[in-house]
C-alpha cells in the first residue's frame, strides 16, 4: 500500500466525517490537496536582504576586522586631539615674503630691487623633537627643511641650498657656531634652468670670510635668523595640518566613505 492511501486511511475518521458537499462527503480531489499540504515538509523561506553593514555597529559599509574597528576608534579621538593644537592656516605673508602652498611643498617669493628671490621646500621627513624630552613632557615637535634660496636677475641664478643647525652641531671651522640658525650647505650659479652636470660648491669648503660675506648677502635680502625661526614655525604648523589631514584620510579610507 502507497504512503498516500495510508495516509488517506488515517485521515478518513477525523477529517472526512464532518465535510460534506451537497449532501456528500467531500470529493477525493478537495481531501487529496489537503492531505499534500499537510503531509509537506517544504515551505516557503522568506528572503531578507542581506545587510552590508558592518557587524561591528559602526554604520559602515563592508566587512571590518576588529583591528579596523580599534583603528577607526583610535583616529577619531587622534584627530580629535590634533585639532585643539592646529593652527588657522597658512599666513598670507612672512615678513615681505608671499607664501604659497601645495602638498608638502611651500614657496616663498619676494622681489629685491631687480632680483626675484625664490625660496622652496618640502616638509616631508622634516619633523624632530627639541631638545631632550623628559618622560612627563610632551616633545615639542619643530620642522627644519632644508631650503633652497634661488635669486633671479634676468636670465642667471644664484642659488644657495641651506639648513637648520641641529643643537651641537659644529659648522666648518671658522664659522659662527653660536649665532647661526641655519648655514649654507652648497653654493651654484647657473643661467636658464638648473642641469645635473651644474658644478656645485660644498658650503663646507668655501673659504671662511667668503662664507660670512655669503650669509650676509642672504641677510640684506631677509633671510636672517630671525626669518629663519619664523620659517621653521611656519613650517611645523604646515607639517601639522598635513598630518591631520592624513590622519582624516586614513580614517575616512578605512569606514570606506
Amino acid at each position: 500500500m502507497s504512503l498516500f492511501s495510508r495516509a488517506l486511511m488515517r485521515f478518513q475518521p477525523s477529517v472526512l466525517g464532518g465535510l460534506t458537499v451537497r449532501g456528500n462527503l467531500a470529493s477525493s480531489r478537495t481531501i487529496a490537496r489537503s492531505l499534500v499540504g499537510l503531509s509537506s515538509n517544504r515551505r516557503p523561506q522568506r528572503e531578507f536582504p542581506t545587510s552590508t553593514l558592518c557587524s561591528c555597529g559602526c554604520g559602515i559599509h563592508g566587512i571590518h576586522t576588529r583591528g579596523d574597528r580599534e583603528l577607526v576608534e583610535f583616529l577619531q579621538e587622534e584627530i580629535l586631539a590634533e585639532k585643539k593644537s592646529m593652527s588657522p592656516g597658512v599666513p598670507s605673508h612672512i615678513d615681505d615674503f608671499a607664501v604659497k602652498g601645495r602638498d608638502a611643498e611651500l614657496t616663498l617669493t619676494k622681489s629685491f630691487h631687480d632680483e626675484q628671490i625664490t625660496i622652496t621646500l618640502n616638509v616631508n621627513h622634516t619633523v624632530d623633537s627639541e631638545g631632550p624630552v623628559e618622560a612627563s613632557q610632551e616633545a615639542d615637535l619643530r620642522s627644519k627643511p632644508s631650503f633652497e634660496v634661488d635669486i633671479k636677475v634676468g636670465s642667471k641664478v644664484l642659488s644657495f641650498t641651506c639648513s637648520y643647525v641641529n643643537p651641537g652641531e659644529a659648522l666648518a671651522e671658522g664659522h659662527d657656531q653660536n649665532e647661526d640658525v641655519f648655514g649654507i650647505n652648497e653654493l651654484t650659479i647657473y643661467e636658464g634652468e638648473w642641469e645635473e652636470d651644474t658644478y656645485c660648491v660644498s658650503g663646507d669648503i668655501l673659504d671662511g670670510m667668503m662664507y660670512d660675506l655669503l650669509m650676509n648677502m642672504l641677510e640684506e635680502r631677509g633671510i636672517s635668523n630671525e626669518f629663519a625661526e619664523k620659517l621653521s614655525s611656519l613650517c611645523s604648523d604646515y607639517e601639522h595640518s598635513l598630518y591631520v589631514n592624513l590622519l582624516q584620510n586614513v580614517q575616512d579610507f578605512v569606514k570606506r566613505k
